[in-house]
């Protein structure tokens, strides 16, 4: 253990980031109005620091301690100052920048655009017109409308669109008319990023004049420049489940390529006196020369800084702490954007790049190849291996899933990824000179994205090639990396409690999950999920759900971006789709469906049709427990609230024909059985496990808030 401890002692970065990141973390739970407070205390206890400084062990200890409020209110200042709120806009005529290449749409084409007052950046979606395929980065752009706050649907286990945009400082989006909007001719106004796009665009215009075409030259461009917003979704699906979707963003691999080409063909310099400053100057422009010719995408920017740091460290000390050069740059990256450490490619940068430096030692240790060929090999093995240790709980986390097969996808694919990286550069350099030899290194290129794309797919196709459907509550997952790394610090440093550690781990993961198999077979719920215009219910009884929807031509991959995630999450088994408009009596267990009513576990549920209801029709339905308006129904909910006093009301519409706009008297918002899912996300309704209760209807409320 005390090898450990000499190295965090070596690395105070490291230490200081840790309550610098809880700072960023906890600043979420505070409004902006708290900034000078937290910026107050901050300064507060560095002013305290002086009066440690001495050579005492008590004070040193004390001087430690003082300087984690230091950082901790550091961290909460800036993760409140520079945090975006979007505010609501007027419709008005605004003039923007495009700010990336415009994507083409079915019925449209989607870019982000910054306003140049106020100065935000909106998502836009703009009616297809001939003038768009010309439109570069720095276009500027007169628009009529009104942006609309992104809103957050709220659905089960849904992927959060609404945070991950505001963290990149998107609040709005819009949809603007042919009629509504015109570019003004020979006006430019592009900041850095966009320029670095333009540059990227023209290289890939060199590589594709050389003879690249379809897939291959998407896959080439992806791998040596980042550019992945023409890459077939096939494609990259293929490279997720083989566990190599890292190297289709120029991210820390393709920056060390460089990195080591560079360092290789500037060794010389070491031997003067003043050389290796050269060195690492060159090395730096190489490596941000780079990072600006594929876009200065966030995974670059990233790799860009950390190895920066690293030879820097290098540069000023011999012996320059590793872990401390990282923390260093993840401390730097999220002063300037605090959003950055809720980034999943930051968390796995970082976490892969950390257990690299640290496993892979150990790995490379536990065989000795004498010859070049197997030696080489064996680094490439042990080092996907340690940077899968470190970036499991991640892809557990975000992806649910585990390719089985990633050191031979990674062995097979990373040497190619350094032929396209070389190909392309010498491409690049060479066609606009001599555009024959061009064309001969474009068609060996053209070779080298084939066999990537070959072993991909080949991969990908062998058994069990991945284990899917994995989904650990954040409790398990913590409880995991707990046993992992008290498994480690035992097996490295033979630390006893750290084995008694693990095994109490287990012990509660073992009882966990034996709960959670209970709580999984005594579910019922009914969830009405937010899908403006359209119905999606799931039913659920133990491990089985029945999904009720209103679309006709509705199939199984249409609704798997709801239904897996809540599926996975819940433990479900069985399942089946059935329509509403289905005028088939169907009867599958607890569930009895016909025409527009439902009877699930004793529960009356009525679903309108889409046509206006008077009193007198409501007359003649049955008794309801629960009520759900969906698409563009136009049916009033005072109507429902009167025949129907004990029922749940929930709607989900289109049109602004609610009780918000009703011409009956309205009743209170904050009504206990009345849900907006249009407005406040998905809805679940728990029902009891016995039969013989005179309310059937647990609880209900908005699926967020339970």
């Amino acid at each position: 253990m005390s090898d450990l401890s000499d190295r965090l002692h070596t690395a105070p970065f490291v230490r200081l980031l840790v309550p610098f990141i809880a700072g960023i973390v906890l600043g979420d739970l505070f409004r902006p109005e708290f900034k000078w407070l937290f910026l107050g205390l901050s300064i507060t206890f560095f002013l305290l620091l002086p009066y440690f400084i001495t050579v005492t062990f008590k004070r040193e200890s004390l001087f430690g301690i003082i300087l984690i409020p230091v950082f901790l209110f550091l961290g909460l200042f800036i993760a409140t100052d520079l945090r975006y709120v979007p505010q609501p806009l007027p419709e008005k005529g605004y003039f923007a920048v495009v700010d990336e290449y415009p994507i083409e749409k079915e019925k449209s084409y989607r870019a982000v655009i910054r306003l140049l007052e106020p100065k935000i950046k909106v998502l836009a979606y703009f009616e297809k017109s001939d003038s768009l395929s010309l439109v570069e980065p720095g276009f500027v752009v007169w628009f009529r409308g009104r942006p609309d706050q992104l809103r957050k649907t709220g659905n089960p286990f849904e992927f959060d669109y609404q945070a991950y945009a505001i963290r990149n400082q998107i609040g709005h989006r819009i949809f603007i008319k042919h009629k509504d909007y015109h570019f003004l001719a020979g006006q430019k106004r592009p900041n850095l990023a966009e320029e670095s796009l333009i540059v990227r665009d023209r290289l890939i215009k060199i590589i594709e004049d050389c003879g690249l075409k379809g897939e291959i030259l998407h896959l080439v461009s992806s791998v040596s420049l980042g550019a992945r917003e023409e890459l077939e979704p096939e494609i990259t699906q293929s490279f997720s489940k083989t566990g190599v979707t890292h190297v289709l963003a120029v991210s820390g691999m393709n920056v060390a390529i460089i990195f080591v080409v560079l360092e290789f063909f500037l060794r010389f310099l070491n031997r003067k006196k003043w050389g290796i400053i050269i060195q690492t100057l060159l090395i730096l422009a190489g490596v941000w020369g780079y990072a600006f010719v594929t876009g200065l995408s966030a995974s670059v920017l990233r790799a860009a800084a950390m190895f920066t740091f690293i030879l820097i460290g290098k540069t000023l000390s011999r012996n320059a702490n590793i872990y401390n050069s990282l923390a260093a740059s993840a401390f730097v990256l999220l002063c300037f954007n605090p959003s950055l450490v809720y980034d999943v490619g930051f968390q796995l940068s970082y976490a892969a790049v950390f257990s690299i430096v640290y496993f892979h030692p150990f790995l490379y240790r536990l065989r000795y190849f004498k010859y070049w060929v197997p030696d080489q090999i064996w680094i490439m093995i042990t080092v996907s291996l340690a940077a899968q240790i470190g970036t499991i709980p991640f892809l557990l986390h975000y992806f649910h899933q585990f390719p089985t097969w990633f050191l031979l996808a990674n062995l097979m694919v990373i040497p190619l990824v350094t032929v396209i990286l070389y190909l392309s550069c010498i491409v690049f350099a060479v066609a606009p000179i001599v555009p024959f030899w061009g064309v001969i290194m474009t068609k060996v290129l053209e070779w080298a994205g084939q066999g990537m794309l070959f072993s991909v797919r080949f991969v990908e196709k062998l058994p069990y090639s991945v284990i899917e459907g994995i989904y650990p509550s954040d409790f398990t997952l913590f409880l995991i990396v707990i046993f992992a790394v008290l498994l480690t610090v035992f097996l490295l440093y033979k630390i006893r409690i750290a084995l008694f550690g693990s095994l109490i781990s287990v012990i509660i993961l073992l009882l966990l999950s034996n709960l959670n198999t209970y709580k999984k077979l005594a579910q019922r719920e009914i969830v009405v999920f937010n899908l403006p215009g359209k119905l999606l219910v799931a039913f659920t009884h133990g491990r089985e759900t029945i999904w009720l929807t209103s679309d006709k031509n509705v199939t199984v991959e249409k609704l798997k971006p709801y239904t897996k995630p809540y599926e996975g999450f819940r433990g479900i088994h069985r399942s089946k789709i059935i329509c509403l408009t289905d005028s088939a009596l169907v009867v599958f267990g607890s569930f009895a469906h016909n025409q527009n009513f439902v009877n699930f576990k004793g529960i009356a549920i009525y679903l309108p049709v889409e046509r206006k209801r008077n009193s007198s029709d409501l007359n003649y339905l049955p008794h309801s427990d629960l009520v759900i308006l969906s698409g563009k129904n136009k049916a009033e909910l005072p109507l429902f609230k009167e025949k129907f006093p004990d029922a749940v009301l929930v709607e989900n519409r289109t049109s602004g024909n609610g009780f918000e706009n009703s011409d009956y008297p309205l009743f209170a918002s904050n009504e206990p059985k009345y849900f907006n899912a249009t407005t406040g996300g998905a809805v679940r309704i728990a029902l009891k496990a016995g039969a013989n209760h005179s309310s059937k209807i647990q609880r209900c409320g908005y699926f967020s808030s339970e």
